[in-house]
């Protein structure tokens, strides 16, 4: 995956907006979630940043995304956590593939779902997870 001037620019854009070191890393990092059509593992991240970046690196820089809410993450039946850019504010599914364990946005799903709770519990999220089997495995 190599990420185009474009991508590598609204990456940049992205990070300044948090206030926070526009450093390459992280510009890289978002850059490759952005150009993703499914939420990536590390490993998948690790993959697609050529030349590479140090591991523990990746793995921190996913975490600040995570809590700068650039990006959200998730965890599979694999307890393996896939990250992808977050839209402002995150309302949609994933679909996860049994067979070949990957995960995919679906967009047209509404997590907006009425959730009863009890007196003085507060909801910050709803996640839907659709498992079955994707149409390459299919």
């Amino acid at each position: 995956m190599s990420n185009t001037s474009e991508t590598i620019a609204k990456a940049r854009d992205l990070v300044i907006q948090t206030r926070a070191r526009s450093t390459p890393a992280r510009v890289r990092v978002l850059a490759a979630l952005l150009d993703a059509q499914r939420p990536l593992s590390h490993l998948d991240v690790l993959a697609a940043l050529q030349p590479a970046i140090d591991r523990v690196t990746v793995y921190r820089v996913l975490d600040w995304l995570t809590e700068q809410h650039l990006a959200h993450k998730l965890s599979g039946d694999d307890r393996v956590w896939r990250f992808s850019v977050a839209p402002a504010p995150h309302h949609h599914a994933h679909f996860q593939c049994e067979n070949c364990g990957r995960f995919f946005c679906l967009e047209n799903v509404s997590s907006d779902l009425p959730v009863s709770l009890p007196a003085h519990f507060m909801a910050r999220m709803v996640e839907i997870t659709v498992k079955g089997i994707c149409a390459d495995c299919r």
